[in-house]
Order: C-alpha cells, then sequence, then structure tokens
C-alpha cells in the first residue's frame, strides 16, 4: 500500500470538511470549526501548519440528526460515518466521519480500522448554572481518563516502563470495560439535552480539562476564510478561542512546541 504524506492528508480531509459543510448546507444543519481547528481559520486563515486533524463541532440536536441521515443519504461513496451505534467496537462517544479509501494505524487499542477521518462532535448543554457545568465537566473527564486508559496501545515510541504499567492495567482490566465507559460518558452528556444550547455548554464528550462555553456564543455563525474554501466559525469566536487556550492565543507557541500531536501511519487502500 502506498503510505500518505502529511500534505496529501490534510488535502483529502480538506475535501472532506468541504463535502461535510454543503451536506449540512444541504439538510439545514448547524456546525462550528472547533478545537485546533478553529484556531488555525482566525490565526492562519488555514490550518495550522503543524497540525494534522480537523475538528468540527455540532449543537447536540443536529448531531444527532446528522449520524441518522447521513450514510443513507450521502453523495460520497468513499465517506462513512462512524458512531458507537453502528460499530459497537469504536473507541470513543463521538463521531468519526472517515474516507474508507485509506486504511490508518493509530496508537489506539481498538479492533475498529480507521482511514482518515475528521472528528465530529456534539455540542451538549452542561447546564443553566456554573455549578452545574463544572459537575458535570468533571464528571466527564473522570470517564475520559478511565476511558483513555482502555484505549492506551503498547508502541514503542514510549518508554518499556510506561508501555508495562499500561500492560498489567490492561491485562486486570474487566472485559467489556471500555463500552460500558462510552455508553456512561454519552448518558452523562446528554444530562441537559434540550432543543436549543442551554446558558453554559460544551464538548464534555472530549475535553481534556474543564472548559465552560456559553451558549450564547454559538447562537449566530459567520463565514471564515480555510485554506481556499470558508467554513462556519461562532461569532463569539474569540471568547470560545479564551477558554480554550487562553488570551494570547493569536501568538505562536514556541518554537519547541510546534509539534503534531497524534502518532499514526495512513495508506490508500490497494
Amino acid at each position: 500500500m502506498k503510505e500518505i504524506s502529511l500534505q496529501e492528508q490534510k488535502s483529502i480531509m480538506l475535501e472532506m470538511l468541504k463535502s461535510f459543510h454543503e451536506f449540512c448546507q444541504e439538510h439545514g444543519l448547524r456546525y462550528y470549526l472547533t478545537g485546533g481547528t478553529l484556531l488555525g481559520a482566525v490565526r492562519h486563515r488555514g490550518y495550522i501548519p503543524w497540525d494534522d486533524d480537523i475538528d468540527v463541532g455540532m449543537p447536540r440536536k443536529d448531531y444527532e440528526i446528522f449520524s441518522k441521515i447521513y450514510n443513507n443519504e450521502k453523495k460520497e461513496k468513499d465517506y462513512y460515518f462512524y458512531t458507537f451505534h453502528n460499530e459497537p467496537d469504536l473507541y470513543v462517544s463521538s463521531g468519526k466521519l472517515v474516507h474508507t479509501g485509506t486504511m490508518m494505524e493509530e496508537a489506539v487499542d481498538s479492533p475498529v480500522k480507521l482511514g482518515v477521518y475528521l472528528d465530529v462532535f456534539p455540542l451538549d448543554t452542561l447546564g443553566n448554572s456554573r455549578r452545574q457545568a463544572e459537575k458535570l465537566t468533571a464528571d466527564a473527564l473522570e470517564i475520559r481518563r478511565k476511558l483513555d486508559v482502555q484505549n492506551w496501545k503498547l508502541i514503542k515510541e514510549r518508554s518499556w516502563y510506561k508501555n508495562a504499567v499500561i500492560f498489567l492495567i490492561k491485562l486486570f482490566s474487566p472485559k467489556g470495560k471500555r463500552k460500558k465507559l462510552i455508553l456512561a460518558q454519552d448518558e452523562l452528556c446528554r444530562t441537559y439535552e434540550s432543543v436549543d444550547l442551554g446558558a453554559f455548554v460544551g464538548y464534555p464528550c472530549a475535553a481534556m480539562k474543564i472548559e465552560l462555553l456559553e451558549g450564547q456564543w454559538y447562537r449566530e455563525r459567520i463565514l471564515q476564510p480555510f485554506e481556499q474554501y470558508a467554513f462556519y466559525i461562532p461569532v463569539d469566536y474569540v471568547n470560545v478561542l479564551n477558554v480554550f487556550y487562553g488570551p494570547t492565543f493569536m501568538e505562536l507557541p514556541p518554537e519547541e512546541k510546534q509539534k503534531t500531536h497524534h502518532a499514526y501511519h495512513v495508506w490508500y487502500k490497494d
């Protein structure tokens, strides 16, 4: 199989994002660039030069509609939207839009073999008070930590003693625990599910720390240039990026931190 370069991978993901945008437009579904993709759109008008993925978020209502209709109504035969509902062994509770003509080897212990993908996260209501939002996010982080242990994979890039600890933890971990954690995470994220976004929102299924966003920041969207296209971002993107990255988000990090954060290889299928 032919290995895909990072630049080729970025081109594939960009075309997938364009297709995702067009599908959402046709079906009246809301989405926003999020995480490093949002930062890249604002600071670089495209990819962060050393980044290697694309993240989008959808209000939970829109996410669930997309999950139900996409695979039946999509135009691209090589795209498929994976969730733990249609692939019970998926290692996260959020969705992944996958290019099925590619194959990926990830540093994740999972029987599911994906290709190049976009992460699609549900934007959930965390509650109508800061206390509710902090409690839900803290509970979600606890599940996330346990789920990360289940997803750890023994890799040569990690020291032998860390691999030994991971091996022992996984050896004595009950069978089927990952699925139970994903179901618990999904149920928790839906605690305050409603037709529209509440006072506090976030991505508790993916958060690595407590990140409280305000629902009003997402009431409106604007199109922002990203590479040669334009995609939707929240109108109050400055507030959002302040929460994610702090008030200096427009400044480049030190050169030693300008590195990709995923460990994988990607190939075209024969």
